[in-house]
């Protein structure tokens, strides 16, 4: 994952996160969706940019 920023992702999901919450207290349907899948995608690649960081390292 050579070139993806940790502390940049990191703000990504921290960023994400709070507009779902946005999402979730307005009850907004399809911006709670949207939302919680780019949340899960940048959780998925936060998890592998630790674990390829742990097998370079």
């Amino acid at each position: 994952m050579n070139g993806i920023d940790k502390n940049t992702l990191d703000e990504v999901v921290a960023k994400t996160f709070k507009e779902l919450r946005t999402a979730i207290d307005t009850h907004s349907e399809k911006s709670i969706e949207m939302y919680s899948l780019a949340l899960r995608a940048l959780v998925k690649l936060r998890a592998q940019v630790i674990a390829e960081e742990r097998t370079d390292g």
